[in-house]
């Protein structure tokens, strides 16, 4: 499989009907690439999509990077003629967005279909209605192919009649969250749509990595370094991370005081997760 230590902060989409960004995708740095045969393919195009985008997952990135593919819903006639096409694939992509994912089943569904021909295939599920939000535990831990669940602000919110506000998406955010963090994998965010509002982006995204998520769709180049700076700790918290260890290593009780403040084992876990995340990013 693709290794899970890999970066997983940024997923840029583009449509499948659009193999030539691939270039595009390139310059912008993303650590994950995806093309899109779902919302970003008009219904009447998909089997044109299908036929054209597979050539895309042949092509090395040339530094570390993921290449996944959006299907349409395993549920659907199209999500179907998606995982099979890709069976005839000689080089798969390195992950599969599956959307309005509702239950482990869909989610095993795709696993003995796609990833028994492609045992690599990593998983990210779109969970972005309310059977999917209620039963977003079960598909976090359906299948060891599951990389990350993604929340789908936009469909989760039509159907729930509410605003994409933080207060409307706020315990949507949280369920989605904690079942992640229980399953061991990401939890990626949903994309922020004002290419022009950098700092509406910043702040969106220093509020969802302050609630626990690893990382944020977009579908605008300019964001992703914003994205990226959002999900990597920065040398002061890495520094006070390494002074709370020192500490701690000192202690002979249980607790300790650094700076006034209570160093125990919470917060000895804290920093140590985040020492491991700054590497993972290569800021360590």
């Amino acid at each position: 499989m693709t290794p899970r230590n890999a970066n997983r902060r940024s997923l840029m989409l583009f449509s499948a009907l659009q193999p030539e960004r691939w270039e595009d995708g390139l310059a912008a740095g993303p650590d994950i690439l995806a093309f899109d045969l779902e919302d970003g393919t008009a219904p009447d195009r998909k089997a044109e999509a299908r036929a054209r985008i597979g050539p895309v997952f042949t092509r090395d990135p040339g530094r570390p990077m993921l290449k996944y593919l959006r299907v349409n819903n395993p549920r659907t006639p199209d999500g179907l003629r998606d995982l099979l096409a890709l069976l005839d694939w000689d080089t798969p992509p390195d992950g599969l967005l599956v959307p309005k994912v509702e239950s482990p089943e869909e989610v095993q569904w795709v696993t003995g279909i796609a990833c028994a021909t492609h045992p690599s295939l990593e998983l990210i599920l779109i969970v972005e209605s309310p059977r999917g939000l209620e039963n977003v535990s079960a598909i976090a831990r359906a299948s060891a192919q599951v990389a990350g669940l993604l929340l789908g602000a936009d469909d989760l919110s039509g159907d729930l009649g509410s605003d994409r506000g933080w207060d409307a998406l706020a315990y949507a955010r949280g369920r989605v969250v904690a079942a992640a963090a229980d399953a061991g994998v990401e939890a990626m965010d949903g994309a922020f749509y004002d290419p022009e509002d950098m700092a509406g982006l910043i702040a969106e995204v220093e509020r969802v990595a302050a609630m626990g998520f690893t990382g944020k769709a977009s579908y605008h180049a300019g964001q992703i370094p914003h994205i990226h700076a959002g999900f990597t700790p920065g040398a002061d918290a890495i520094a006070q991370a390494r002074r709370v260890l020192a500490a701690a290593a000192g202690d002979t009780v249980g607790n300790t005081r650094l700076d006034g403040k209570l160093v125990n084992a919470a917060v000895v876990k804290a920093a140590r997760r985040l020492l491991a995340i700054a590497e993972r990013r290569g800021a360590a």
